[in-house]
């Protein structure tokens, strides 16, 4: 589904990623963490080509991003959802509108029959039909996770990127997002990639962990291996403790 190869990626001077690699397959969960700061965001968006890399692969359903037409490039892209950190809704449209934005101006849907979409979006992430035709200004900081969800629901991706989905939610709404996510990606067979510093989060998620270090992935491993892996990194951060090799590089 989505294959990444010694992606290096450098911003202002400075060296975000130094060489990552990854892959994720059909139906399922990859859940990439790591201290602030380490490039978790960055490598999202590199892949989709918003951040530009200085070199490295992206392969998208067989696509080689380097190498694709240009119709190539946008049917690979087209194949992945976003759920952005901050939601990215826009307060000038109501929600539904929101949630067909693809649709209608990534597509050229028709908006009767790209409502419809959005309707059915909005029913599989729990939202009543009522809340359509509201602005996000009216909704909780939850509901719009919801419509951001819906929307990347909306195009019928096969990969979905999700940047930190719970961050700023109380808990209870935190698992009710994290129940939403696995019901969604399971429910259309897609593929994943979650970014997140909420272990809570990725034990509800994960099919599989990657650990981002100092621009790389220096280990994959499922939840249980991430309890008890040795690795020193991977150990202080599910820890949480102060000392070790991650503070020490900090100071």
């Amino acid at each position: 589904m989505l294959s990444v190869r010694n992606l290096h990626v450098n911003l202002n001077g400075k060296q975000i990623l130094h060489g990552v690699d990854l892959d994720v397959t059909d139906g399922e969960s990859l859940v990439i963490v790591g201290c602030s700061g380490t490039g978790k965001s960055v490598l999202l968006k590199s892949i989709l080509g918003l951040v530009p890399k200085q070199r490295g692969t992206v392969i998208i359903q067989g696509i080689d991003l380097d190498h694709a037409t240009k119709d190539e490039r946008h049917k690979a892209l087209s194949c992945i959802g976003m759920l952005f950190q901050g939601g990215a809704l826009f307060d000038s449209l109501t929600i539904w509108e929101n949630v067909a934005f693809g649709l209608i101006y990534g597509q050229g849907m028709d908006p009767g029959a790209a409502q419809e979409i959005a309707f059915e979006k909005m029913q599989q992430v729990d939202l009543e039909r009522r809340t359509a035709f509201l602005y996000p200004a009216s909704l909780s900081g939850g509901m719009r996770k919801r419509v951001g969800l819906a929307r990347a629901l909306a195009s019928q991706p096969k990969i979905i990127f999700f940047d930190e989905p719970t961050t700023g939610l109380d808990p209870i709404t935190s698992n009710i997002v994290n129940d939403l996510i696995v019901r969604s990606v399971k429910y259309s067979e897609i593929g994943a990639i979650t970014i997140t510093h909420d272990l809570g989060s990725l034990r509800q998620i994960a099919d599989k962990v990657a650990f981002l270090c100092n621009g790389k992935i220096i280990w994959t491993g499922s939840v249980e291996g991430l309890d008890n892996t040795e690795n020193p990194y991977v150990r202080q951060f599910v820890d949480a403790k102060t000392v070790g090799p991650l503070t020490d590089k900090r100071n």
